[in-house]
């Protein structure tokens, strides 16, 4: 069977595209980490023989407006930090909020009713616990490639009801 890549560009972000004979799965990446980007996008290209389409968003508010537009089977929020245009809070007018604003992105997803698995990806484990409180479908640790590669394979597979052991 061959593959054949195209690159696409969509506003201002590229968009690679691997066809194949197999369901095309969408895959949003959040955040606009360009170190995280590149380790959470390239394990797609090989990832089970899979063909994925990728789209990258740089703000949570954005990824809130696609998700509501057009199903993704799988989410990854690429920074505890991801910014937000507007703060979704008029009590916190701030957009730069550490930690919480994937914990913030994720309580907006199940507040939506938006039922996809979320990924949190990021190094620093402090957050785990409140993420997966929050809705996150797992919490992993972009340097370690084969645990990633396993929990998307796992989130792609999932039934929609929520994270692991649910």
């Amino acid at each position: 069977m061959r593959l054949d890549d195209v690159l696409v560009q969509s506003w201002k972000r590229h968009i690679h595209i691997r066809y194949n004979r197999g369901v095309i799965r969408r895959v949003l990446l959040v955040g606009i980490d360009s170190v995280m980007l590149r380790l959470c996008r390239e394990p797609f290209k090989h990832l089970h023989g899979g063909t994925y389409q990728i789209e990258t968003l740089d703000y949570c508010d954005d990824a809130l407006m696609a998700l509501r537009r057009q199903p993704f089977d799988l989410v990854l929020v690429l920074s505890l930090n991801a910014p937000w245009r507007a703060w979704p809070s008029l009590s916190n007018p701030t957009r730069f909020m550490g930690a919480k604003s994937a914990i913030i992105f994720l309580q907006q997803v199940r507040a939506l009713h938006i039922r996809v698995p979320v990924l949190v990806v990021s190094q620093f484990p402090f957050t785990k616990e409140e993420a997966l409180a929050n809705g996150a479908f797992a919490f992993v640790d972009p340097f370690d490639v084969q645990e990633l590669d396993r929990l998307v394979a796992l989130a792609l597979t999932a039934d929609r009801q929520g994270p692991p052991g649910n």
